[in-house]
């Protein structure tokens, strides 16, 4: 939710704390790749200290650079081109943006910020102006800014120094290879939908404030919510499970079966924990919240590498292919995930299986009708579970 972006808001696709750490320690592990000399090793050491630690060496954070831009400019020809076929009215909607360098907050897309904003002298973007203010730290959400609702991220130059100093610390030096650090660092299709992500954040705040702040104060019941209860986080493993299965399957008599089991263990587990009615409406809120952020991540990243250009579409596979891989993996392991990152995983997935077995799923979760995913699988199963389908998971609906 609204926290800094090292305490990891966008924890299963970007953040090094949490979800990067999972391909450090499994690639680094018992076989450590040693092919470069330790000259080249202390270069590299003293390269990440030189540009880390001074990030204004070599860059001018006053303004936006023309690597900035040019995410920009990704984010918004991608949010054009395929924001309607994965949320209707996504592509259409004006949404501002707020990116964050180590010195300042850049808005861009609002043309009247209220005061600290100010403009930005002797720059643009694609001719128009944007603003800046004294950052305070850097937060992964959405934020309002006047009237508006703003999606916000770090600028993609400052997510790799912030990974590189995580790099840093986390790594012994003579393990900091070249290789490690090039699969490590952010790459432009990473850093374009995590920043749609945070975009649709807002787009959700737009088409459903009271949900959406109602869903943000849901964060209070998480002191109170049995993660480490044993019998519970087993039965979470086996509901991550069941999605798993049901995104899996081809037969659609065998994905509702699964989506059945999942809504067996879910209420089982729920009565078995003795939960009142507020603790179910954090889960339903948190997975509408994160989950559906993290399927429209994952579907921009599908979109991205159908693509025709194939030196686009190559990083957005690789952005697509890490984000299933962590999915499938995490599914199967839920009850052992911290905070609310199993929300971001549940509700994608299950948003994920409505494509497939509930067209017009999307009309229901926004506005006077305000259904939980779960709600809405529930009712697939209920009209649907005899009834043959598409085969396959869509990519949309």
């Amino acid at each position: 939710m609204g926290q800094s972006l090292a305490a990891g808001e966008v924890v299963s696709s970007v953040s090094c704390d949490l979800y990067q750490e999972v391909y450090i320690f499994a690639i680094i592990g018992d076989t450590v790749i040693k092919r470069s000399s330790s000259w080249i090793l202390l270069l590299l050491t003293v390269f990440l200290l030189n540009t880390t630690s001074h990030p204004s060496v070599g860059a001018d954070l006053s303004k936006l650079g023309d690597q900035d831009k040019a995410q920009l400019a990704e984010y918004y020809g991608l949010k054009k081109r395929f924001g309607s076929q994965i949320w209707p009215g996504f592509a259409e909607a004006h949404i501002p943006l707020i990116l964050y360098n180590e010195r300042y907050a850049f808005l861009i897309g609002n043309p009247h910020p209220p005061s600290p904003w100010a403009p930005v002298e002797n720059d643009s973007f694609q001719g128009d102006p944007y603003y800046r203010k004294a950052a305070t730290g850097s937060q992964a959400f959405a934020v309002p800014v006047g009237d508006l609702w703003a999606g916000s991220l770090d600028t993609f130059g400052s997510m790799n120094r912030s990974m590189a100093r995580q790099m840093r610390e986390k790594i012994p030096p003579e393990k900091l290879t070249p290789s490690v650090i090039k699969m490590m660092s952010f790459s432009p299709a990473q850093h374009t939908v995590a920043l749609l992500h945070e975009a649709f954040h807002a787009y959700m705040a737009m088409q459903d404030q009271n949900r959406f702040l109602q869903a943000e104060k849901m964060y209070t019941l998480e002191s109170s919510y049995p993660f480490k209860d044993e019998e519970f986080r087993v039965a979470w493993d086996k509901e991550g499970s069941a999605l798993a299965a049901a995104l899996r399957e081809q037969e659609d008599q065998k994905r509702f079966q699964a989506i059945e089991k999942f809504l067996n263990v879910r209420e089982k587990r729920r009565n078995e924990a003795g939960f009142t009615e507020k603790l179910t409406t954090f889960e339903c809120e948190l997975e509408w919240l994160e989950g559906l952020a993290k399927y429209v991540e994952m579907r921009f990243a599908e979109h991205g590498a159908s693509m025709q250009d194939e030196g686009l579409s190559r990083d957005y596979r690789v952005v697509r292919n890490r984000l299933r891989a962590d999915l499938y993996f995490r599914l199967r392991n839920l009850g052992g995930l911290e905070g609310d990152l199993r929300f971001y995983l549940s509700g994608a997935a299950q948003a994920m299986i409505l494509d497939a077995v509930k067209p017009g799923w999307k009309a229901r979760l926004m506005g006077q009708s305000q259904a939980c995913l779960e709600e809405l699988l529930a009712e697939a199963l209920k009209k649907n579970s005899r009834q043959p389908s598409q085969s396959g998971i869509p990519e949309s609906q």
